[in-house]
């Protein structure tokens, strides 16, 4: 029986970044269409370091705002920012109808030292969070007063977090982390987002230690079907966790490419966790979409073959 049988529908969502080229843009908005087909919470959209992919991650929210049924979620940074960089970035996402946001201090530009990188005028992702909110809100009352929020659709206005169960790469502690993660939700945070992890208990200690310390609000968690050797060392490198040495050696057997032994990897976490009280799943889907749904079908969340319908 799937995991989606015993506990009921499960909640999902997923994450995709800008092409990099046009054909990249091609294929990207056929599995943005694939995605959203699939009836996800949302669907969110990276931005680059240092605003390096702006315009691109703006039109991608726009496709998915204006091509498909799926609520688009912007991520935002803050670093090397000012505060009216921020407010006006904001106020263009909602003039393309997107009210909803993943607040981040973000990553310094490739080949910046952490020690020379120009953090901006926020001191830390709690006072952006409240930026956001307050933008938000000032545009909307501004620019659609008698329709409110309510008229950008359901529970739009909505801000979510990064949430850290391996520790985050400047905290000198887990617990630093889990009091980062309460700031955040007393700024106005409504919900958060791990980054990867291998092994449910990594999620599981996480969030019980985080409901210990106050955290209440939902904490998704982030997992990557990985396809190919290479993705799976990348992705243990950001995890900060050595790969799990079953699914290496997969994958080496392989010949480095094997997406079944992702999905399949991901799918036996995902069921632990939604089974052990997890609110859904967010996917990051590295721009494809196959792994990502065969995922959500092997859990019982949709019933159709990701490859029974092409997408136009």
């Amino acid at each position: 029986m799937s995991a989606a049988a015993r506990g009921g529908f499960v909640p999902f969502s997923f994450e995709v970044f800008p092409a990099r080229s046009a054909r990249a843009a091609l294929s990207l908005g056929h599995t943005v269409q694939n995605l959203a087909a699939a009836g996800p919470d949302f669907i969110s959209v990276t931005y680059g370091a240092s605003g390096s992919s702006r315009d691109s991650s703006l039109d991608l929210l726009r496709y998915i705002r204006e091509h498909t049924t799926a609520k688009p979620l912007a991520h935002l940074t803050s670093i090397g920012s000012t505060r009216a960089e921020i407010e006006q970035l904001v106020a263009e996402f909602c003039a393309a109808g997107v009210y909803d946001f993943l607040a981040l201090r973000g990553d310094p530009p490739a080949g910046v030292p952490e020690e020379e990188v120009e953090l901006g005028e926020l001191g830390d992702t709690a006072e952006l969070v409240r930026l956001i909110r307050a933008t938000v809100a000032r545009r909307v009352a501004e620019h659609a007063p008698d329709v409110g929020l309510a008229g950008a659709g359901p529970a739009a206005g909505r801000v979510c977090i990064a949430a850290f169960p391996n520790g985050h790469i400047r905290s000198e502690t887990k617990h630093q982390d889990v009091l980062a993660l309460l700031a955040k939700q007393e700024a106005g945070a409504e919900f958060a987002i791990t980054q990867l992890f291998f092994y449910a208990d990594d999620y599981l200690d996480y969030v019980a230690a985080a409901r210990e310390a106050g955290v209440s609000i939902p904490i998704l968690p982030g997992l990557m079907p990985v396809s190919t050797e290479a993705q799976l060392r990348k992705v243990s490198e950001l995890a900060g966790q050595v790969a799990p040495a079953d699914l290496l050696a997969d994958f080496q057997a392989a010949d480095g490419f094997a997406p079944e032994y992702g999905v399949a990897h991901t799918t036996r976490l995902a069921t632990e966790l939604i089974e052990s009280g997890a609110p859904g799943i967010h996917l990051y889907t590295f721009n494809r979409h196959q792994s990502a749904l065969s995922v959500l079908r092997e859990l019982g969340v949709i019933t159709t073959h990701p490859f029974d319908k092409e997408i136009a």
